[in-house]
């Protein structure tokens, strides 16, 4: 994908709003051809046509404005986002407060330029941002000639020591490397996980002496990191909840969770609360949902819009089991949600599970309403072509529940027009095939009675038995054929 395609596209309705307004005031006209451009890839997403664009603006004739448009429209968006989003993100803060300190040090401004460089020491040792630290230490004793009272000994002894703690990063850098590696390569560790605590005790006295290193939150947190991915590969669920309760318990009990860390903190309960949900153990991961809910408060809500999906989405899951109606009304308030109407993605697939709980209920109207405002939803155009596909197949079932067979053999018709590339792969035979059994179904209903129905659908099941277990997306039409035979 175009660079500045991909930058456009990760932006929500927020940022695109924060765009326009930074650059001149909202506006579609052909005029500025810049938001002619911006509004024609969000609108059209993968089905945007640069060459058809150019065409429109420039006539097809002057390709190097063309460039400059597009260069100048990644410059723009680029200032857009770090004016709007330095606050949020604490790196990007970093560089901005030592950004600031450069530029009044250029134009002879070293009092200005020492109180950048003092907020940006601050918030990179909050952030054990050792790198730029090693860079502000060197500008301040530079600074030290303009300003007498700055004693240049106090930064060079910090830089000195802040060398010793870049060091120690490059050590855990190389425990981290080691043990990602080991865990990659020893057999059967994925699925242990009273492997893991030999494994790494092992490790950590192979690299390293120093008891303070092994235990700092540095190394403790990339192991997590590390070892949570692999189980997670693995979907190797019961290990991986008991590794991360087991985690999450002993870094609250260090009090490694802070401020800076907290996004890691949310992450873990929602991981926590995923995985006990593939457990089938409901109650218990509604109860790591309203702790998460609950962490989520904290610090001033810094990463509440970030996590709000993530913790109705648990929630969802739980009831979709155990209270299928309950689900059904978190989700209908799911769809009102600010952070997640912001994000096309999620407000799509929030209408799309909606969708298929209202089929699951047999509230097969509600569900065909809910998927025809899905197919117009911007969202619905990101959203991988093969899942679409299911989507679709997914509404065929509820036509047919609805016993409207005619559009049936209409709609199948479009599909494979739709998603002719897709369906001329090998991997879509599983697909074509379903097409094949419900079109005819739908032709002529009572067949499903009929033997030879009976065994080409459970050869069909048969043949695709081994990537039944696999789905976890929406529709699982191989369930719904089940329930006709």
């Amino acid at each position: 994908m175009d660079l500045l395609n991909e930058m456009i596209l990760l932006m929500d309705k927020h940022a695109a709003r924060q765009f326009k307004i930074y650059s001149g005031g909202e506006s579609d006209d052909i005029q500025r051809k810049d938001h002619y451009l911006f509004d024609n890839i969000r609108r059209l997403g993968e089905k945007y046509d640069d060459e058809k664009v150019f065409k429109k603006l420039y006539a097809g004739t002057d390709k190097n404005a063309w460039y400059r448009l597009k260069g100048r429209l990644i410059t723009d968006i680029s200032q857009s986002v770090f004016m709007h989003q330095h606050q949020n993100n604490d790196n990007m803060l970093c560089f901005y407060f030592t950004a600031l300190a450069y530029y009044y040090e250029s134009v002879n401004a070293p009092r200005v330029a020492l109180y950048f460089f003092k907020k940006g020491e601050d918030k990179a040792k909050e952030i054990e941002n050792y790198g730029l630290l090693d860079v502000i230490y060197s500008q301040l004793t530079k600074l030290s000639r303009e300003i007498p009272s700055l004693n240049p000994e106090l930064y060079i002894k910090k830089r000195k020591e802040n060398r010793v703690l870049l060091n120690r990063l490059s050590e855990v850098e190389d425990i981290l490397a080691v043990f990602e590696y080991q865990m990659n390569t020893s057999q059967n560790l994925a699925g242990n996980t009273t492997l893991i605590p030999e494994l790494l005790d092992s490790m950590l006295n192979e690299y390293t002496k120093d008891e303070e290193l092994k235990q700092s939150p540095k190394v403790q947190f990339g192991i997590y990191f590390i070892v949570s991915h692999i189980l997670l590969q693995n979907k190797n669920y019961p290990a991986l909840t008991e590794y991360l309760v087991s985690t999450y318990d002993s870094f609250t009990e260090k009090k490694f969770f802070n401020k800076s860390n907290h996004q890691h903190k949310l992450q873990m309960l929602a991981w926590i609360a995923n995985s006990t949900v593939a457990n089938r153990d409901y109650q218990l991961s509604l109860k790591y949902a309203e702790i998460l809910n609950e962490e989520m408060q904290a610090f001033e809500k810094i990463h509440y819009d970030l996590f709000e999906y993530f913790y109705y989405s648990i929630r969802i899951l739980n009831y979709s089991k155990i209270n299928p109606e309950k689900a059904i009304s978190l989700l209908q308030e799911m769809s009102k949600i600010k952070s997640v109407q912001q994000n096309a993605y999620n407000a799509a697939f929030a209408l799309l599970n909606l969708a298929e709980m209202y089929f699951t209920q047999k509230h097969f109207k509600q569900a065909i309403f809910t998927l025809n405002k899905t197919y117009g939803h911007d969202g619905f155009k990101s959203i991988d072509k093969y899942v679409q596909l299911r989507i679709n197949i997914g509404e065929l079932m509820i036509r047919f529940d609805m016993k409207e067979y005619e559009f049936i053999a209409y709609r199948i018709k479009q599909l494979y027009k739709d998603y002719k590339e897709f369906l001329s792969k090998p991997e879509a035979a599983k697909e074509i095939e379903f097409m094949q059994l419900i079109q005819k179904a739908a032709e002529s209903p009572g067949t499903l009675r009929k033997p030879e129905f009976r065994a080409e659908a459970l050869k069909y099941l048969e043949t695709y038995s081994n990537e039944w277990t696999k789905e976890e997306v929406l529709f699982r039409y191989n369930e719904w054929l089940e329930m006709k035979l």
